[in-house]
């Protein structure tokens, strides 16, 4: 597979409820009822928003480095290699993580950054929580010179040593961001020739990158 097809997806990237448990009482009489205790649960959807906010605005501003620290690299690199990922060993996750970053950064954000110019404003919705997972949705709004955008995204968050990171980006109506690099590149290449011809491939690509 040519190193252009790799960077394909990448390139088209354009950006880039809670949970409920009703408390159910017994079925005994209403003299006996005890109201139930409901344990209260610490919205986190603030900290999910810092963590979106601190992401777009260093991709906006040209800050590479710290719009990347807010990606939780090992959560991407675990779904875009599926079943290999277990078969790779430590310093091949930690080489394809680091790899795929620099050249996502040096693809994607180029990219983000020209529709970032015009930004107004990004709303964001309360985090959905699964567990250590969670989703939220954003309406971003960019002012064009003759028009004004509203771009529906969804943001997947996971939760990494008490820090919420971003893994993936859906655009309503797109497959999400991971997903099509998985199986438009990613998967291709692992089939044909594992982890070793991935981080061949992702070196030659990034060495190119300035």
């Amino acid at each position: 597979m040519k190193i252009a097809q790799f960077s394909k997806a990448l390139t088209a990237v354009l950006v880039c409820t809670t949970l409920f448990a009703p408390a159910v009482l017994s079925a005994a009489p209403k003299s006996k009822r005890k109201k139930a205790k409901v344990a209260a649960v610490a919205d986190e959807s603030p900290a999910m928003h810092k963590t979106l906010k601190r992401m777009i605005g260093a991709i906006r501003y040209k800050r590479s480095a710290k719009a990347l620290a807010q990606f939780s690299g090992p959560t991407q690199g675990a779904f875009l290699a599926g079943s290999y990922w277990a078969k790779a060993s430590p310093a091949q996750k930690t080489e394809f993580v680091a790899l795929f970053h620099k050249m996502f950064a040096g693809i994607a954000f180029p990219n983000i950054q020209k529709n970032f110019k015009n930004l107004e404003t990004v709303l964001y919705s309360k985090a959905k929580i699964r567990g250590t997972n969670a989703k939220v949705d954003a309406v971003i709004v960019i002012l064009h010179p003759m028009k004004k955008q509203e771009i529906q995204a969804t943001f997947d968050l996971t939760k990494v040593a008490g820090t919420w990171k971003v893994v993936d980006v859906t655009v309503k109506g797109n497959p999400s961001m991971l997903t099509r690099i998985r199986d438009d590149q990613v998967q291709k290449i692992l089939a044909k020739g594992g982890f070793p011809k991935l981080l061949t491939l992702l070196k030659k690509r990034t060495a190119k990158l300035k």
